[in-house]
């Protein structure tokens, strides 16, 4: 049963609408010095800037990108044993750089994780109870009615960041998805951000009257923000000014063009690196804070002999294809194809709504611990409290019949795999429509490092991800194949002539749907189409790289707030906790700095 009001929901003032007009970039002197200095315009690195400023603070936020349109991607070390069928078996690693960092370019799906997932870091002051009221500070929930009424504790309608369902997309797999979940008793949860993670859920996702809600919509471009920080985009933090102990400032080079000489920015109090997973890492590493004997290896001299780059975390997943539709989808793009869509267009600039507001079959999302799902009687189990700890997540994406023809190249770099098997699935979109799976393991086994190729803060740093080194996270791929197996054969699907693609794969043999044959081909398969999420953790951990307010261990202020700073993964997307993490040390800062520092 639903709400049809807001009571008992946390803050029913409504909050303020988001300003829509761009945020201006600033230039800077050699010398200039702030209150703070936040590098990264991201998901935490917003938060952290905007809390500073409202408390009435100069702060200065550096900002690689510019506004919100890129995507960078990084080259990265193989290991031969992942992304066997990408460009030279180097695994997709990327990260927003722009404006709101990924939440400017992610799925915008409003995911905290299970509660588990903090308390099991055993860092003090990191378990559930202490970080539920950020996520709640920064919610601004806008449909409660729509969720049941158990959910009104752990939801806000208040705050900056508005929380919503996504648009209709009209797709009837929508239906036809949960009908195949529930054939197989996984049940429908219609809050997965409130008693129990476990079900098929129709997210909740960072949208606001059918437009994205990025960090920096959210934060950045509030009235009261914008009075005393100040955004530097196209600003490249090249190291920390390091003197006695403690962080002064940073060095920065800003514009684009030939290469200019640094800036010199100072931090009368302190300095917050939030820039990523890779970003913060390498900054680190080339301000002397990492692994001594490799800073040394470089020539760098050595400020804190700290593992950074260390236990990189990444979910992960098999990228799998569903024949769906035959016969069904535009027979070819055309004017006809782009007059629809045009049509479309226009609805959503007039209204926000239609299918342009949607996420399409993406929001749509089944969350469960494999190790529960009994394969015999092809039945989700509840017989434990472990069940209550999901270890896949389930998204899907719908692809029109015949959509691909003709745009290989541009499939090639969006998928990030080899042209031969981008043509095979070119080639049986032409008859069928395609539901692109994504089973993803939520807490993988293996980690990977980053360390720098070199001194150049402008050169890529030496990525490896090292996915798969682990059998383990194959042997939940595994599962989470069978489990799609089994729901191509449930009514709902079979009725649509659904089945999975086998692709030929070298070295992977002909697919036999009995025997040894059917688990050696898929094991192949997963190391062929490794995919990664682009929810890297880890590198600046808390606990042997921070203390637990997020500061560098043997330095002072200078302190760490993004993802890198998470031991471990939570269980599903991660914009939500980077977020958190910005609010958080924007508080810790607040209660330390309350006097003036010369």
């Amino acid at each position: 049963m639903a709400f049809t009001h807001t009571e008992g929901y946390r803050g029913n003032n409504p909050a303020p609408r988001p300003e829509q007009s761009p945020l201006p970039g600033h230039k800077h002197a050699d010398g200039d010095t702030f209150d703070y200095i936040v590098v990264g315009a991201g998901a935490a690195g917003s938060a952290a800037a905007a809390r500073l400023a409202l408390a009435g603070h100069r702060v200065l936020l550096l900002e690689a990108g510019g506004n919100p349109n890129l995507l960078t991607k990084y080259p990265t070390i193989p290991n031969n044993v992942s992304c066997l069928s990408s460009p030279g078996r180097q695994c997709r690693f990327s990260r927003g750089k722009c404006l709101g960092g990924s939440s400017s370019i992610n799925y915008m799906m409003y995911v905290r994780g299970n509660r588990r997932d903090y308390d099991d870091l055993r860092v003090p002051g990191w378990a559930w109870t202490d970080l539920e009221p950020y996520f709640l500070r920064y919610e601004g929930l806008q449909s409660p009615d729509r969720l049941p009424r158990y959910s009104a504790p752990y939801h806000n309608t208040s705050g900056t960041m508005k929380i919503d369902f996504f648009g209709e997309s009209g797709n009837s797999w929508h239906s036809k998805i949960k009908e195949g979940f529930q054939f197989l008793n996984i049940p429908m949860n219609y809050d997965i951000n409130a008693e129990s993670q476990i079900g098929v859920t129709q997210v909740l996702g960072y949208v606001y009257k059918g437009e994205r809600m990025s960090t920096a919509r959210g934060f950045l471009s509030r009235a009261k923000v914008r009075r005393t920080l100040q955004v530097a985009k196209r600003a490249r933090c090249t190291g920390v000014l390091m003197e006695g102990g403690e962080a002064r400032g940073v060095s920065v080079v800003q514009g684009q063009g030939p290469r200019r000489r640094p800036l010199r920015l100072y931090a009368r109090r302190e300095v917050v690196l939030s820039a990523g997973t890779i970003g913060t890492a390498q900054i680190l590493m080339l301000s002397g804070v990492g692994p001594a004997d490799h800073l040394k290896s470089l020539g760098i001299p050595v400020h804190a002999d700290l593992p950074i780059g260390d236990n990189i975390s990444e979910h992960v997943l098999p990228l799998m294809l569903i024949l769906v539709d035959r016969g069904v989808g535009v027979n070819a793009p055309n004017i006809f194809t782009l007059g629809a869509k045009g049509v479309q267009g226009t609805q959503w600039l007039a209204t926000r709504e239609g299918p342009l507001a949607s996420n399409g079959l993406t929001d749509l999302a089944a969350f469960l611990n494999t190790r529960c799902y009994d394969f015999e009687q092809r039945r989700l189990l509840h017989n434990s409290s472990d069940c209550e700890l999901p270890s896949l997540q389930l998204i899907n994406a719908y692809i029109d019949r015949n959509l691909l023809q003709g745009i290989e190249p541009i499939l090639q770099q969006i998928l990030g795999l080899n042209p031969e098997v981008v043509q095979q699935i070119s080639d049986v979109n032409v008859h069928h429509a395609l539901i692109v799976a994504s089973p993803i393991v939520l807490q993988p086994y293996s980690r990977g490092t980053i360390r720098l190729a070199s001194r150049d803060p402008f050169a890529p740093p030496a990525i490896f991800p090292n996915f798969l080194s682990d059998d383990r996270d194959i042997e939940e791929m595994l599962r989470g194949i069978t489990l799609l197996e089994h729901l191509v054969e449930t009514p709902a699907f079979r009725a649509q002539g659904a089945r999975l693609l086998h692709l030929r794969l070298p070295g992977c043999g002909p697919y036999t749907a009995r025997g040894a044959g059917r688990e050696r081909y898929w094991r192949c398969y997963c190391r062929h189409m490794t995919y990664s999420v682009f929810h890297a953790t880890g590198g600046a951990r808390l606990g042997p790289a921070l203390d637990e307010r997020l500061r560098v261990r043997g330095l002072r202020r200078l302190r760490v707030a993004d993802l890198s700073a998470l031991p471990a993964l939570p269980r599903g997307n991660t914009a939500a906790v980077a977020i958190a993490i910005g609010e958080r040390v924007a508080d810790f800062i607040l209660e330390e700095n309350d006097t003036d520092v010369d």
